[in-house]
């Protein structure tokens, strides 16, 4: 057969299929392509939606939009006309109340509703918190487009309280439990920290009475000094194991105290977040908002874009690795291994005396 295909001899294993077509220039092209068309598009008809609190025309929008994203983006070829149909209206149906929001004031008013919704969400008590778990103040757009600086403060904080935890538990694991691990084995759950701790009470309860009673027996020293010295000997040693447990359980005590410094300072952060919002709400002009608005609208699209592009990029690898399933193994090679089984068998029966 002349027209038979067979993998290219770089890909061994089908875990490297995947990686083998997202690096793949000719798909990386395309999708850039779509992206540029995108790109070009949204160049053009933006303006429209910059006239929207003028016009108030959301339902002409609407048909301009759809029609002109279909016609422009499906000869890309990428994506076909009911998919590039499917991104522009998921992204619509998300933000159809915000582009009425839009027509019936401004782009100011608009950021101002959004700064609300935030505020309103930090206001809730615990049970409307509950109801709305998915809403998080922080992954709001305005937030992430307004104030970049601010989550990139969030984030430092939240990866400090994480290294810092992460220390805390290799202290209470202790060397044993990282040895095991290190060896593939499953450790017994243990606490260095709270059998030192134990340890330290017990020391400590230990030689509060033989304390008190030689406090007691240094009040008449002649009478009583084998007897003072015997307690002295018990206690400076208690008190030498007192400080070398002291000592170990130190670095310890910073971790703890770091974390708990860290997580009070993301809370502060965090309870700044709605006053940090209107100082930068407020120093924004009518231009700005224009143009946040437009770049948080564009973000939508593009979220919703790349959405379908993934999805199509997966199908594709899918596919070849169904093929890789299914034909990984030559028709040679298969007709090798059953001529070489049917050998064997029939050996095997002309020993047992049936041939």
């Amino acid at each position: 057969m002349t027209d038979y295909l067979d993998f290219i001899s770089t890909i061994t294993e089908r875990s490297q299929i995947k990686t083998f077509i997202e690096a793949d220039a000719g798909v990386q092209q395309q999708e850039g392509r779509l992206y540029s068309v995108f790109a070009a598009w949204w160049q053009i008809h933006s303006a429209s939606l910059s006239e929207l609190p003028k016009t108030k025309k959301v339902m002409e929008l609407r048909t301009e939009f759809w029609s002109s994203f279909v016609d422009t983006l499906t000869p890309v070829g990428l994506l076909d006309r009911f998919k590039v149909a499917g991104v522009v209206a998921s992204w619509w149906n998300e933000q159809r109340y915000e582009l009425r929001t839009l027509s019936e004031s401004d782009f100011g008013g608009l950021i101002d509703s959004w700064v609300d919704t935030i505020k309103d969400a930090l206001e809730q008590d615990d049970d409307e918190k509950k109801k709305q778990a998915k809403f998080d103040p922080l992954n709001h757009k305005l937030v992430g487009r307004l104030m970049p600086d601010y989550l990139q403060d969030i984030a430092e904080a939240e990866a400090k309280i994480a290294e810092l935890e992460q220390q805390k538990l290799a202290f209470e694991q202790g060397e044993e439990a990282e040895a095991d691990v290190e060896e593939g084995e499953d450790s017994e759950a243990v606490n260095t920290v709270k059998d030192l701790e134990t340890d330290l009470k017990y020391i400590k309860n230990s030689i509060k009475e033989p304390k008190k009673e030689l406090k007691i027996l240094k009040k008449t020293p002649l009478l009583n000094k084998d007897k003072i010295a015997e307690l002295e000997v018990f206690i400076e040693r208690h008190e030498v194991e007192i400080a070398e447990i002291e000592a170990q359980l130190e670095p310890y005590k910073k971790i703890v105290q770091e974390l708990k410094e860290a997580k009070a300072k993301l809370k502060t952060l965090k309870n700044e977040l709605v006053n940090r919002l209107e100082a930068a709400r407020a120093a924004l002009s009518n231009e700005d908002c224009q143009d946040l608005v437009l770049a948080i609208f564009k973000d939508g699209l593009i979220a919703e874009l790349e959405r379908y592009v993934t999805a199509h990029r997966q199908m594709v690898i899918a596919a070849v690795e169904n093929w890789w399933d299914k034909y990984r193994v030559k028709l040679q090679d298969i007709e090798t291994e059953r001529d070489a089984a049917a050998k064997k068998l029939s050996e095997f029966l002309q020993g047992l005396g049936y041939v």
